[in-house]
């Protein structure tokens, strides 16, 4: 047993390694095909070398299974989930650069890009029902009142998320259709190498109550008036409480690295190339991402009953710490859409933006559950060329 994991780490170095040096070498070929095309300035006028530089407001999907604690069926329905507020992810702001690289006369085009994206976010919900005031249950005419009090149901819910991702493609393309879509469309088809870095962490705490009451008793003698106060006694007996506990945590990653091709298009709709035109731009992108899941969680919740005054019963479901590692093979999808109004030199770009990472997240508490990990959102950017 030993040799067959011995023989399984080696693979899974040695695919790294592989897939390490073609990206190296993709960034290698790049910078120096950058600094060629600089230094070969030709005068033509177009620019050889364009950067650019944007945003997307990102909205990071998936990661965690929502938690279901033994005692979320017992909350009353007026009283959301609390594991639908636990699980909520935040938006992020995640910038991203891209340097292409286009040799004069040439349809090839060499580019490198890296998006980044970080968000953290706490939050805070108290959820309760509404019941009427105490009233009189029952009073005789000496010595005893019984008044009823019966309180709302409620959860209180806290949680912390963290979130960041990181993305590095180098690709190689060619533009197959220079006037396929006008006289100043392209569409490049490109491949490449992917990688890609996911991490999550979150914690949640919830206590709640439900089935709250009580009464108060009162014993006192109005034979003497006068002393009423000083003979009145009151007695507090709940009857019926159950009171609910819950702290969970987790931290998720995935890391991988992979093949990639894609197809950018672009087709004008207004202007004119010479001076200014406003283009519609459109694309996919596919990859096969190499890599490995790694997973952390703990969870305990505890449920009391109270009946009456000395009557307590207690449960605790303290969870087992998980702790899980493996390889998987992640597939890649994505897509956008914009509109660019572009120069001879310079581009602005709108749009949005979509892609799935297909079970790229160990989503699981005490088993391990695929989780599909998106970001999803608009984007702007701008781009500006040297070398002309």
């Amino acid at each position: 047993m030993s040799e067959l994991i011995q023989k399984n780490d080696n693979r899974a170095t040695i695919r790294w390694k592989l897939l390490t040096s073609a990206s190296a070498a993709a960034l290698i070929a790049s910078a120096c095909g950058i600094g060629d095309a600089l230094a070969a300035d030709d005068g033509s006028g177009k620019p050889q070398v364009w950067i650019e530089l944007g945003a997307q407001i990102e909205r990071a999907n998936g990661g965690d299974s929502a938690f279901a604690a033994p005692f979320y069926g017992d909350l009353p329905p007026e009283i959301d989930s609390p594991a639908t507020i636990i699980n909520q992810l935040p938006w992020s702001l995640g910038p991203e650069a891209k340097i292409s690289l286009q040799p004069d006369g040439s349809n090839w085009i060499f580019s490198a890009a890296i998006r980044y994206g970080r968000s953290s976010n706490h939050r805070s919900a108290h959820q309760v029902t509404y019941q009427p005031p105490g009233y009189n249950v029952s009073g005789y005419p000496c010595c005893h009142t019984f008044v009823k009090h019966v309180y709302g149901d409620y959860a209180n819910t806290q949680s912390h998320h963290q979130e960041n991702h990181l993305i590095l493609d180098f690709q190689a393309g060619k533009d197959v259709g220079v006037g396929l879509f006008g006289k100043d469309g392209s569409s490049v088809v490109s491949a490449g190498v992917r990688f890609a870095q996911f991490r999550t962490k979150s914690s949640g705490s919830v206590k709640a109550r439900a089935d709250f009451e009580r009464y108060d008793y009162f014993t006192y003698f109005p034979s003497y008036a006068y002393w009423k106060s000083l003979y009145l006694q009151k007695y507090r007996l709940i009857t019926a409480n159950r009171r609910f506990a819950l702290t969970a945590g987790s931290s998720r990653s995935f890391k991988g690295v992979g093949p990639s091709i894609s197809w950018q298009a672009s087709a004008a709709l207004a202007g004119n190339p010479e001076s200014s035109e406003l283009t519609f731009d459109w694309g996919v992108n596919a990859a096969f991402l190499f890599g490995k899941q790694r997973t952390k969680t703990y969870h305990e919740s505890h449920i009391s009953h109270h009946l009456f005054v000395y009557q307590t019963q207690t449960f605790s479901h303290p969870g087992v710490p998980q702790t899980r590692s493996r390889s998987v093979t992640v597939p890649n999808l994505g897509g956008m859409a914009g509109f660019s109004i572009k120069w001879p030199d310079a581009k602005i770009s709108i749009g949005y933006r979509a892609d799935y990472f297909f079970g790229a997240m160990d989503g699981g508490w005490d088993t391990a559950k695929k989780q599909n990990r998106s970001f999803t959102g608009p984007f702007a950017s701008i781009s500006f060329g040297l070398g002309d």
